[in-house]
């Protein structure tokens, strides 16, 4: 964090980084830990807004969570984020900022990396901050930055079809849809984004990423709720 302090590179080049870099992270309002060893951090990230975090440990892999905006304009039925209301879409550095945070809070174990995947499956939808999005998406797969593979990043997504063709073609990583309805009806309730891009253009869109993907198949989220979506 401390520009004077990386004596691996050059003086000249680290008098240069003091005049016109910083390394200025979201700061850590709250860290703590649940009893399934659940990380949850929260963020500020300025004018009274703050993101959460989450990394969650499994045996063959430790996940973060990450957020892509303060608050969410897209109004899904079921969400908490999108009752907050939307304030703003994240920068790259606070978006690659919460990994950088999440990265020093937990420290090495043993020489592995403690995170190995990450997921955009925060607050926001990361598909809706694309130009903020990308870069940051390239840091974590850059193998001068987190060195992350292309499977192991995922971003979620409520659908929105011509970026989801942008990130196939500018950098195509892991892709999660949040479906949550089988019939256009439903999900026009639930997900309301489905009034502007209904199944079939989510599924046809899903099909051409596919060709595009580091994995050979796309995940889909879908949260049941009694007696709404949760029928034969």
């Amino acid at each position: 964090s401390d520009f004077n302090a990386m004596t691996d590179i050059a003086r000249s080049l680290r008098e240069k980084l003091l005049g016109c870099a910083a390394v200025s992270p979201p700061a850590v309002v709250s860290d703590r830990l649940s009893d399934d060893g659940t990380r949850k951090f929260l963020f500020d990230v300025g004018n009274h807004n703050a993101v959460e975090t989450v990394f969650i440990p499994e045996d063959d892999r430790g996940t973060l969570c990450v957020s892509s905006q303060a608050g969410c304009a897209l109004e899904c039925a079921f969400c908490s984020t999108g009752r907050q209301g939307f304030n703003r879409n994240l920068g790259t550095a606070e978006i690659i900022g919460q990994l950088w945070q999440a990265n020093r809070a937990l420290g090495p174990s043993g020489g592995e990396r403690v995170i190995s995947n990450v997921v955009l499956m925060g607050m926001g939808e990361p598909l809706a901050n694309f130009d903020n999005l990308v870069p940051a998406l390239r840091l974590m797969l850059d193998d001068n930055a987190y060195g992350l593979s292309r499977r192991r990043v995922t971003v979620s997504t409520s659908g929105i079809v011509p970026a989801m063709d942008r990130l196939a073609q500018s950098c195509p990583v892991a892709l999660a849809v949040s479906l949550h309805a089988p019939t256009d009806g439903l999900r026009d309730k639930l997900v309301p984004i489905n009034r502007k891009y209904p199944l079939a253009e989510l599924m046809a869109a899903c099909q051409r990423y596919l060709v595009h993907a580091p994995r050979d198949f796309i995940t889909f989220e879908y949260v049941m709720l009694a007696g709404v979506n949760d029928s034969d």
